[in-house]
C-alpha cells in the first residue's frame, strides 16, 4: 500500500507533510543552537537533532533535495513508508532529547519532532465516521427495539 492509498483526504495528508517540514526544521535549526554548549551531551543531542532534522525534511520536503543523486531513491521510499511506521519513528526520535539535554532549544527542537509524530497521528486514526455509520440519526424508539432480543 502506498501513501496515497492510506486514510485521509488531500488537504490532511498536505497538512501533515507540512507540519512535519515545519517540524524538522524546527529540530534542525535549534539542534544547532543546542550544539553550542558546554555540556556534552548537548552537544550530542544537538548533532543528534540536526542530523535527524535533516533525514525527515529529506523524506517529507523530496524536493529540496532532488538535485542530490539519493533524492530520487528516497522519494520512491517515502511513499513506501506507511503512516503509522512514521508516527513511531518520529515518536521515538523525540524522546532522547527530552532525557539527556534539559536545554530549552534541545526541548523546542524535540517538540518539533514530536509534531512531525503527532501529525502522522491525525492520518493514522483516520476519520471519525460518517453519518450514516453512527445511530444518531435513527429516533430512540428504535434504537431500544434492536435491543430486545427476539
Amino acid at each position: 500500500m502506498s501513501a496515497e492509498n492510506q486514510g485521509g483526504t488531500f488537504w490532511v495528508k498536505t497538512l501533515a507533510k507540512g507540519a512535519s517540514t515545519v517540524g524538522a526544521a524546527t529540530a534542525a535549526i535549534c539542534g544547532l543552537a543546542a550544539a553550542i554548549s558546554f555540556s556534552g551531551k548537548c552537544i550530542a543531542m544537538g548533532v543528534y537533532l540536526v542530523f535527524f532534522g535533516v533525514i525527515i525534511l529529506m523524506f517529507e520536503a523530496t524536493f529540496c533535495f532532488m538535485f542530490l543523486d539519493i533524492g530520487k531513491w528516497i522519494e520512491e521510499k517515502s511513499k513506501i513508508i506507511r503512516n503509522w511506521q512514521k508516527m513511531i519513528v518520529y515518536f521515538g526520535l523525540s524522546i532522547p532529547p527530552f532525557i539527556f539535554c534539559g536545554g530549552i532549544s534541545s526541548i523546542i527542537g524535540s517538540l518539533g519532532l514530536l509534531v512531525c509524530g503527532m501529525s502522522y497521528m491525525v492520518l493514522t486514526i483516520g476519520p471519525k465516521g460518517s453519518g450514516s455509520t453512527n445511530d444518531s440519526s435513527v429516533p430512540y424508539e428504535r434504537q431500544l427495539d434492536n435491543l430486545t432480543p427476539a
